[in-house]
């Protein structure tokens, strides 16, 4: 199975501390935004979103490949 990668963008700068959450994909700390990147290898994109939505952070963006 090939793995598929993804780009999720959250708005806000997500701390260390709520960014510990996502230690198994790279996070990218932007003025105003984060953008959490990953493949279905590292961390399946149904996951992150789950944990995403538990912690009451909306995507405002998501990306994946075809």
């Amino acid at each position: 199975m090939e793995s598929k990668s993804y780009r999720i963008v959250v708005r806000g700068r997500l701390s260390k501390r709520l960014g510990s959450a996502f230690s198994d994909v790279t996070l990218e700390r932007r003025p105003g935004q984060t953008v959490l990147s990953g493949t279905n290898g590292q961390a399946p994109l149904a996951s992150i979103l789950a944990r995403l939505t538990d912690l009451g952070i909306e995507p405002v963006e998501v990306q994946g490949d075809d």
